[in-house]
């Protein structure tokens, strides 16, 4: 069996720029779509019938560290080179909450897997075309306090774009940045501001944890994902830089139950995505790009 491409395009809804997928990579067959051309032929089929244009992909079982090995390179290649081809984005995904402060090991057992990859692969169409970073500190705060986790993931972005050449995103928690000064400005490179826009002022995408089940604020758990994604486009449009925010939606099996869309139905979600593309397509602005689901394992199981 080949992994076939599209015969058509994926098209994000709401006139989007993007739809982005968070695809990771378990020991569990199913929940790997590099497992078998199978399951990379299913993943490729749901960013077409969901509108995805881009997928986030896990590479660290199969690149990362000492897992690279020919046949691994091989399956990477023929995922990539169907959904390239299908006008599908393929970027690297990996992380871990102590990058900021572990640079040497991210550069030596991520970054340069990511770069030798992109170098030996024959084809164009067979090569990632971004790095995403999901870089947690902001989880365990006494083990990684902001100030220094911040700088040194700014650090790792900026070093990331001059040795792989390509766009590095990055994953944020919606508090990170907000507009009333409830989370402390942290101070990098003489400049002192919330660590979300320090994120925003170094990356080239920022995908926002706006994780909650409905678009707008409600009386059961309070704001909704256009309130949380308020103050990034914000800042963002302020910049007027050349830069992409999406707006992250949940659908794993998380609680509390209001920060995911698992169990509701896809239409339902795409209700509220329509609402927050509503909120923030603007015909002449480029800086919401779209949004971002979390993760294929959970909302291929929605109905």
């Amino acid at each position: 069996m080949a992994v076939n491409p599209l015969a058509t395009k994926p098209v994000p809804p709401n006139s989007n720029f993007m739809r982005a997928l968070w695809a990771w990579v378990t020991g569990v067959s199913s929940q790997d779509p590099l497992y078998s051309d199978a399951n990379s032929q299913a993943l490729i089929n749901f960013c077409g019938t969901n509108g995805c244009n881009t997928i986030f992909l896990d590479i660290w079982r199969y690149l990362g560290g000492g897992n690279w090995t020919t046949a691994n390179v091989t399956r990477m290649k023929t995922l990539i080179d169907a959904a390239s081809k299908s006008g599908i984005n393929v970027w690297a995904l990996a992380g871990n909450a102590d990058w900021g402060l572990n640079q040497s090991w991210v550069k030596k057992n991520i970054i340069k897997p990511i770069c030798d990859y992109n170098l030996i692969v024959p084809n164009v169409t067979q090569r990632f075309q971004g790095i995403m970073l999901d870089v947690e500190y902001w989880t365990d705060p006494n083990a990684y306090p902001a100030e220094a986790n911040c700088a040194g993931l700014c650090d790792l972005v900026k070093s990331i774009k001059e040795l792989s050449a390509l766009p590095v995103g990055l994953f944020a928690a919606f508090y990170l940045k907000d507009s009333t000064g409830t989370r402390a400005s942290i101070s990098y490179n003489g400049i002192s501001q919330q660590d979300g826009a320090h994120l925003m002022d170094t990356a080239d995408l920022v995908a926002v944890g706006t994780y909650r089940n409905h678009a707008a604020d409600n009386q059961q758990d309070g704001p909704g994902q256009i309130s949380l994604f308020q103050p990034w486009y914000d800042y963002a449009e302020i910049e007027g830089r050349n830069f992409a925010l999406l707006a992250g939606s949940e659908t794993t099996n998380v609680s509390p139950a209001y920060i995911t869309y698992f169990g509701m139905t896809k239409a339902a979600m795409e209700t509220e995505h329509a609402a927050i593309s509503s909120a923030f397509q603007v015909a002449s602005d480029a800086v919401f790009h779209g949004q971002c689901v979390h993760s294929y394992d959970g909302w291929k199981a929605m109905t």
